[in-house]
């Protein structure tokens, strides 16, 4: 979207865009992670990695269906980036760091109707 379309669009126009979307069938994405190498950059995310470093399909996210914010089940699900599965670490990137405060409080917020 241009600035101007962003600045006219209603707040919930992704929400709204999500459900004509799957009017017409489910949303399909593909996660692919691309495995680093011991060189690349793990700090800075705005460094893009060489190409040609390794990918695996890590799965597909399927969406069925959809419903208002506030109705969802996932509306009072805190998601933290950084509670991970035993044998997986973060990286030392200081905005995947931050993303777990960050998270916590946009979560509170909503729980507030802030």
């Amino acid at each position: 979207l241009t600035d101007a379309e962003m600045a006219s669009a209603p707040n919930d126009f992704l929400e709204k865009a999500l459900f004509e979307r799957l009017a017409e069938g489910p949303a399909n994405w593909d996660m692919i992670v691309t495995i680093g190498e011991p060189t690349d950059e793990q700090t800075n995310p705005t460094i893009l990695w060489p190409e040609g470093r390794n990918e695996v399909k890590g799965g597909t996210l399927t969406i069925t269906s959809a419903m208002p914010n506030a109705e969802a089940g996932s509306f009072k699900i805190n998601y933290d980036p950084l509670l991970m599965a035993d044998g997986i670490q973060p990286t030392n990137d200081p905005v995947l760091l931050f993303r777990s405060p960050s998270y916590a409080t946009s979560f509170t917020r909503r729980l507030r109707g802030i």
